[in-house]
């Protein structure tokens, strides 16, 4: 384990630990809550062009605009509305599961988001130039199984190519031979 190994864990932890002081329901609600506002800027961006574009010249600038109010409006509500369920299931009998499911829902998240930067820093670095550190992680080969559970289930026209990671390193002869260290006892 190497230092790169240390960070990543780190990630998985700090996102489990925020995870457990928020619970499961607020953690899921407020992902939710997020892909809602983006929903509703999606589908509503069109609504706010007649009243952005006398005041935005390209057409695509004030739909960018509108579908950006409507998503800071819409996400404001969903929080509101994610706070007042997740402080009464928090106070509840049920308060100490949300909080375990929490962390497990956290750590879940963790692990996915370093899948997710392992894809991206694929496809901006060619695996061969990333850092020695890294190609030695012992976590790498775990990060590219996910990458490819990931990449598998995405339609086949959007999958980028993945990064093979580097076959462990095979001892040499000398290492094999040398005799194992003396203990101090």
């Amino acid at each position: 384990m190497n230092w790169v190994d240390a960070i990543l864990l780190g990630v998985i932890a700090l996102s489990a630990i925020l995870a457990f002081f928020h619970g499961l329901v607020r953690e899921a609600l407020g992902v939710a809550g997020w892909i809602g506002a983006a929903v509703v800027a999606l589908l509503a961006r069109k609504e706010l062009l007649p009243f952005l574009e006398p005041y935005f010249t390209p057409a695509w600038l004030a739909e960018a605009i509108g579908a950006g109010i409507v998503f800071l409006v819409a996400l404001v509500i969903f929080k509101l509305m994610i706070n007042a369920v997740a402080d009464r299931v928090q106070d509840s009998a049920l308060g100490g599961i949300d909080r375990v499911l929490g962390l497990v829902f956290g750590a879940a998240r963790g692990a996915f988001l370093l899948v997710v930067a392992y894809i991206v820093a694929g496809l901006l670095l060619p695996g061969d130039r990333w850092p020695e550190p890294v190609l030695e992680a012992r976590s790498l080969p775990l990060l590219s199984q996910g990458a490819n559970l990931l990449v598998e289930a995405m339609p086949a026209e959007y999958r980028p190519r993945l990064n093979e990671p580097p076959l462990p390193r095979s001892p040499t002869v000398e290492e094999l031979l040398r005799p194992p260290a003396r203990s101090r006892n």
